[in-house]
């Protein structure tokens, strides 16, 4: 008897058991695709935060003012003048308000020169209308992809365009004892999407000069330090550490890359073995079928040993059962998986992009800027907390699932391995039967 035959009749077996054996794939289909959605989703988000952290170049350095401390245009003018440092580009952040065509929305004030913006997007500022402000004190606006868009994955329903004019509210204070102003701005563009350190999505930009009459500012909350070099990246941001002290937290691209990866990592394990968990579950059951259908068949078995059958062979009919089972198991949960993965980023992907509609919704901030989440790198732009009454992004993250080869290889292969294994004990119980005994059962 050669492998087609056996083949054959492993197939036969397994579709005159039809609901059962569709049940046990299903129990391998879980567990497959578990594996391929998780872990796909979590190598998408760990691109999405290599992929922001690189348009900053690998010779950035982000230092963000720590709470009760702020900086100048002196600390500027002294980082400029330490050795490797190419440019130094402050920045001013605050939390407000903003309404729009009846939209009110919680949004990230982002003030920064024209220059500067350039700088930390890696050198490219696309613009999806309009222009950018002049580096003055005039009161011209640049809003976020997620502001103009109700969302951020459509084009045909911008809710605001640009020659309308704005209102930005700022709060001081807390409780009663807090004042609020009220400035109308003209937008003179749009951003296209973005995913960066700051929540460019949901920010209004503007001048550096008008973002501090704006938010009431003499001093910067954040720096954005570039090196002339990546050699000299290390020795530039423990030397910026050592002039500050606690007073900044210092982080380069390298080191912020390194703790992501670090993170990443970790989730993508603790979701493996989540999901590995559930094809240990598929295997046991498995086994149970198997050991079923070895009690069902032990009269058949029993022909199969008078007629010449080799133990090899009943042994190999069972094995073949099993295989079929986890190969069609990890084909079909491949497919699953991929189509839940792709579902889950849109979710995903939708929700940190745009807020909820008629409902607030907080977002959790600190002077501190980088250091809480936002963007596709979980960092972002501080300011005080605030509520959202409608729609716009407080945050911008794009998740896109990775699928490589070693991921669709692996799957199958695992799908495969497990089944075979948990069918390794009802075939060799099959195969060491004895035919007078299975045939005294007839």
């Amino acid at each position: 008897m050669d492998l087609k035959d056996i083949f054959w009749m492993s197939s036969k077996q397994l579709n005159e058991k039809r609901v059962r054996t569709a049940l046990t794939i299903l129990m391998v289909v879980i567990g497959v695709a578990s594996i391929v959605a998780l872990t796909s989703l979590t190598a998408g988000v760990g691109q999405s935060i290599q992929s922001t952290l690189s348009s900053l170049g690998p010779t950035s350095i982000i230092v963000t003012a720590s709470s009760g401390t702020a900086f100048t245009t002196a600390d500027v003018s002294n980082l400029e003048t330490l050795p490797n440092v190419s440019s130094v580009t402050p920045i001013v952040t605050g939390q407000g308000q903003l309404l729009i065509n009846g939209n009110t929305s919680s949004v990230e004030i982002i003030g920064i020169s024209t220059t500067g913006l350039e700088t930390l997007l890696g050198g490219n500022v696309s613009l999806y209308q309009g222009s950018l402000y002049d580096d003055d004190v005039a009161p011209l606006a640049v809003i976020g992809h997620g502001i103009a868009f109700s969302s951020a994955t459509s084009t045909d329903l911008q809710t605001a365009e640009v020659g309308q004019t704005a209102t930005v509210e700022i709060s001081s204070g807390a409780g009663r004892s807090g004042t609020t102003s009220k400035v109308v701005v003209p937008v003179v563009g749009i951003m296209n999407a973005y995913t960066s350190v700051l929540p460019i999505d949901s920010a209004v930009i503007v001048s550096m000069p008008f973002a501090k009459v704006l938010l009431n500012k003499l001093s910067f909350n954040e720096m954005l330090i570039k090196a002339k070099d990546t050699g000299s990246v290390s020795s530039l941001a423990s030397l910026v550490t050592t002039i500050y002290g606690n007073k900044a937290r210092v982080m380069d691209t390298e080191q912020l890359a390194s703790t992501a990866a670090s993170i990443i990592g970790a989730i993508s394990l603790l979701f493996t073995a989540i999901a590995g968990v559930s094809l240990l579950v598929a295997a046991v059951g498995i086994m149970n079928v198997m050991l079923m259908a070895v009690t069902e068949r032990v009269h058949e078995i029993g022909i199969f040993k008078a007629v010449g059958f080799e133990n090899r062979m009943v042994l190999m009919i069972f094995l073949f059962q099993a295989l079929i089972i986890g190969f069609i198991g990890g084909i079909i949960g491949l497919g699953v998986g991929a189509g839940a993965a792709y579902s889950l980023s849109s979710v995903l992907s939708s929700r940190s992009a745009t807020g909820t509609t008629g409902a607030p919704t907080t977002t959790a901030s600190s002077s501190s800027g980088f250091s809480r989440t936002g963007g596709s790198a979980g960092l972002a732009a501080g300011g005080g907390g605030r509520a959202a009454t409608t729609g716009a992004a407080t945050s911008s993250i794009s998740i896109h699932p990775v699928f490589t080869l070693g991921v669709i290889s692996e799957a199958i292969i695992i799908a495969v391995l497990v089944s075979v294994l948990a069918g390794v004990y009802p075939a060799w119980k099959a195969s060491k039967m004895e035919p007078i005994d299975a045939l005294r059962q007839l």
